[in-house]
């Protein structure tokens, strides 16, 4: 029962929209009606600025490294591992806002940041280099979606991870498909512009 409830406290930290009540706190406007509509960090840099963005961005990585240190705790490897996919799920579908979210991408790194730091490192280089060079940061969210499975297997992470990054991927790949199009039609905006 214990891991179950830690389970379900996931999804509610999950749940806690940052990029939504910090642009409610420095602009007093609904993030969800301004530029993207994203209730996330690139929004947020796009409608409310760095210092916004930064906040935003920051909350939410907090999430998933606190869901997968309280998993950690309670249960292990295997119960962190539900527990980072209950908070990317609780950030994409958030119960606080009738289940519509974020993309998932800032949870994500949190929590592979706590459970691998190897992997984060990696994927973050790979993100940065992407940004830099493309400055589509959906481009970039996409790459290391993709490579997060990839990476887990070339430095033989546990199991339990291996499941937890495909759900990731699946996830953060599902909630870019407006993004892939957009891509895919050269309409994508870039960061910056």
């Amino acid at each position: 029962m214990e891991k179950i409830i830690v389970v379900i406290i996931s999804y509610l930290l999950g749940s806690i929209p940052f990029a939504y009540i910090i642009i409610r706190l420095f602009k007093g406007i609904d993030i969800r009606k301004v530029g993207s509509g994203n209730v996330g960090s690139t929004n947020a840099l796009r409608t409310a600025g760095k210092r916004a963005a930064i906040v935003a961005l920051l909350g939410d990585a907090l999430k998933g490294l606190v869901a997968a240190w309280l998993g950690m705790q309670v249960g292990g490897e295997g119960l962190a591992a539900f527990c980072v996919a209950a908070v990317v799920i609780g950030h994409c579908w958030p119960v606080f806002l009738g289940f519509k979210g974020g993309k998932g991408v800032a949870s994500t790194a949190g929590a592979v940041l706590y459970l691998m730091p190897k992997v984060f490192l990696f994927l973050l280089i790979v993100f940065i280099i992407i940004v830099l060079f493309s400055r589509y940061v959906s481009l970039a969210s996409l790459s290391v979606a993709i490579l997060l499975p990839l990476t887990v297997i070339f430095l033989s992470q546990p199991y339990s991870y291996l499941i937890m990054s495909i759900i990731l991927m699946i996830l953060v790949i599902y909630r870019h498909r407006e993004n892939i199009e957009r891509l895919r039609k050269g309409d994508e905006r870039k960061i910056g512009s």
